[in-house]
């Protein structure tokens, strides 16, 4: 990392109550704050880092880049103070990217990123030395902080990028400057600030437009919003899918997860995932991997290791059978895909039951799609079904079939659900990540009901 002299010339602001120390990592969390660490004190919608200044050279912090003079703490060291916090940030991001040298990938979609980039990272430890972004920094925040983490040694750098709204995408792959670039999916999310799917796909193609001549692409050519943009390319791209593609794959289900087998390359892919539609996001990742140079074998033999991300379609026990855990967010995209997980999943299993809840941000259109969640549902014979949230309530309020769901207090909402569901019973726990059903698959899957 650069001396504070360096940092507070790179980002155009003044150096305070000075002390020679070396800075570790970028952080803004201000929990997180460990010694040695650079705080950015960010002026938040729900809270600002000015406020914890105090706390953050309590922990041990080195140095802190400001904008509010007066918040300096007496505690206070290598105070950096800027006009903008973010522009500082994005301004340091920018630097330390031009002293790294690695093979930078970028990976976009409305579902999907951090699967794919977590596969990737996956394949190919062991082989190159890879750096994967922590958590899903992918915003205008997340981004430049998860820059600023990467090690001057790294070969490869997996990086997601997310928007929210059009306009989003081309700053961060800017800063970002990938020469690979992975798109899984333009689906129905955000849409109260995208408005359509169309906006969606040209958004994340953003990421495409950003590549460099000698740049390659890899797309879902299975989203149909994809698929007509892939058409326009002239770059070299290289696209996949169950039923389009280069790289095509035919699906199967072990004991253990999730099969894909392709046929140029001859591949056998035996994984732990779940769900047809992680099969893309397993095609893209092995189709870059092969372009970095990894051997199918070796392809092979690491993706049958691979371990999913915690709330994202995993299966746990519970009392009463099995729970579905996908709880960590939602579209009508990757609810759909939930559902028919729950439909095939082949378990010992007589009930197949569903806790819904809201799928946020949908805009106008939200009551039409949570409708459509519950139509699915209910042709594939899965009741009953527990709605959670005004949105996913009101959906099932309006639906034909009122005995297939059960509406309970959303403070007794375990307790309620156990009472209601018979033994060998797979459950599938799916909604947004600000309805709060993470709690709840924790509260399921514990000793509590034992």
């Amino acid at each position: 990392m650069f001396t504070l002299q360096e940092i507070a010339w790179i980002v155009d602001g003044r150096l305070l109550e000075e002390h020679t120390e070396s800075v570790g990592l970028v952080v803004h969390d201000s929990r997180q704050v460990e010694p040695g660490d650079l705080f950015i004190a960010i002026k938040g919608n729900h809270a600002d880092g000015h406020a914890f200044l105090a706390q953050v050279f309590e922990a041990g912090a080195c140095a802190a880049i400001i904008s509010d003079e007066s918040a300096i703490p007496d505690n206070a060291r290598n105070v950096i103070v800027v006009d903008d916090v973010i522009l500082a940030l994005h301004a340091l991001a920018a630097a330390w990217r031009k002293q790294l040298s690695a093979t930078f990938v970028g990976i976009t979609g409305t579902c999907g990123k951090t699967t794919t980039r977590s596969l990737l990272f996956h394949l190919l430890q062991g082989t190159f030395g890879v750096y994967s972004a922590p958590r899903n920094y992918n915003t205008e925040i997340g981004l430049p902080l998860a820059l600023l983490g990467m090690p001057q040694h790294a070969e490869v750098g997996l990086f997601e990028l997310g928007a929210s709204a059009p306009g989003e995408i081309a700053p961060l792959a800017s800063l970002l400057a990938p020469r690979i670039g992975l798109v899984t999916l333009a689906g129905r999310g955000h849409l109260t600030g995208f408005g359509s799917v169309d906006v969606v796909a040209q958004e994340k193609w953003e990421l495409v437009r950003s590549l460099p001549p000698d740049g390659k692409a890899f797309v879902n050519a299975d989203s149909p919003p994809l698929a007509e943009l892939v058409e326009t390319y002239t770059g070299d791209m290289t696209t996949v899918g169950l039923h389009n593609g280069d790289l095509r794959g035919k699906t199967s289900q072990s004991s253990r997860g999730l099969v894909v087998d392709t046929q140029e390359p001859r591949l056998h892919l035996e994984t732990r995932l779940l769900g047809e539609h992680n099969a893309t996001n397993i095609l893209l990742a092995v189709a870059a991997a092969l372009a970095l140079g990894l051997p199918g074998r070796a392809i092979e033999e690491r993706i049958s290791t691979f371990s999913p991300f915690l709330h994202r379609l995993n299966l746990i026990q519970a009392k009463f059978g099995y729970i579905l855990d996908d709880s960590y967010n939602a579209n009508p995209e990757s609810t759909r895909a939930a559902i028919m997980a729950l439909a095939d999943l082949q378990l010992p299993v007589k009930h197949r039951a569903f806790v819904f809840g809201d799928m946020l941000d949908l805009g106008e259109a939200s009551p039409r799609y949570h409708d459509e969640v519950i139509e699915l549902a209910l042709e594939l014979g899965i009741e009953p079904i527990f709605p959670v949230g005004e949105q996913a309530i009101q959906a099932a309020r309006r639906s034909s079939s009122t005995h297939s769901f059960i509406f309970c207090n959303r403070r007794q909402l375990a307790e309620c659900i156990v009472q209601h569901l018979q033994d060998e019973t797979l459950l599938l726990v799916k909604g947004s990540l600000a309805v709060g059903l993470i709690g709840l698959v924790e509260s399921l899957g514990s000793d509590l009901y034992s």
